[in-house]
């Protein structure tokens, strides 16, 4: 990820700093790690009511994994935001 966004960041006039950058990847890196964890997935789907979609396992939909990957979209999202507006 920092490769691209540093070969983004001498291509094109993006307006970044280091700062936002290092927020951005050090959030990406942490968040990413957290969550991959999956206990992290499985206690926030049983907190929120949704037990039995943790449980989905069927017909090739996974609810842990599906969780994860949302949960990851929109920690990258936060990302982008702290890389861009910091």
């Amino acid at each position: 990820m920092a490769v691209v966004l540093g070969l983004v960041w001498a291509i094109l006039p993006l307006q970044m700093s280091w700062t936002g950058l290092a927020a951005g990847l050090a959030v990406s890196a942490v968040t990413h790690a957290f969550f991959d964890r999956r206990w992290p997935v499985g206690w926030l789907l049983e907190h929120i009511g949704s037990k039995g979609f943790a449980e989905l396992k069927a017909a090739g939909m996974n609810g842990m994994y599906l969780t994860d990957q949302a949960l990851q979209q929109t920690a990258l999202l936060v990302s982008a935001l702290l890389i861009t507006l910091l």
